[in-house]
């Protein structure tokens, strides 16, 4: 199936997910238990859809064979972030004694999903760094190209490359979350 197939199924099923709790809030059907079935099953549904939505992307990545990885602490607090906020607005929904307690279980869903899919990136090492002739290649949640054309200044500094572009923009590269670039810097150091 195609990736923007398989997207659309998965927001669908989140959308249908939504009617079901938003008709149960407002009409009073389905009651509470069919509810709680029918949400288990788009819930299942939904992650099966963001897995199959992950495979379908790994399927077509073109990976270069020379990568490292690279996990920047800013990835990983965007990522907990976000999670934390909906966790707490799970909990909020969750504690409530009225109806909207069926809306947290679908808060719940969307975290499931995404920390399932944050740890396949993560073990199939979707974050990465390449090192090419004339650009380097950052893969974090998207891709980015950096020439050596774009390249104004580098600056190195508390164990980070800053790579100030042309555009004035500054792309910085941590050392410490990637060890094959530590390794170097540290045999250049004590030459």
């Amino acid at each position: 199936m195609q990736k923007l197939t398989i997207s659309l199924f998965k927001q669908l099923t989140l959308l249908a997910a939504l009617i079901a709790t938003s008709s149960y809030l407002f009409i009073g059907t389905p009651n509470g238990n069919t509810l709680f079935i029918l949400q288990i099953v788009f819930g299942v549904l939904y992650l099966s859809f963001s897995v199959a939505e992950f495979s379908t992307k790994m399927a077509k990545m073109n990976m270069p064979f020379d990568r490292f990885f690279y996990l920047p602490y800013d990835v990983i607090s965007h990522k907990l972030i976000r999670l934390g906020a909906f966790a707490i607005a799970g909990g909020v929904l969750w504690i409530s004694s009225s109806g909207l307690m069926f809306l947290a279980s679908l808060l719940f869903i969307i975290i499931a999903a995404d920390l399932l899919v944050f740890i396949l990136k993560v073990v199939q090492k979707v974050y990465y760094m390449s090192l090419f002739a004339n650009y380097v290649l950052i893969s974090l949640e998207k891709e980015q190209k950096i020439f050596a054309s774009q390249i104004e200044m580098v600056e190195y500094r508390y164990d980070i490359f800053y790579l100030k572009l042309k555009d004035k923009k500054t792309v910085a590269l941590e050392t410490d979350r990637l060890l094959v670039l530590r390794l170097l810097v540290d045999d250049v150091g004590a030459s």
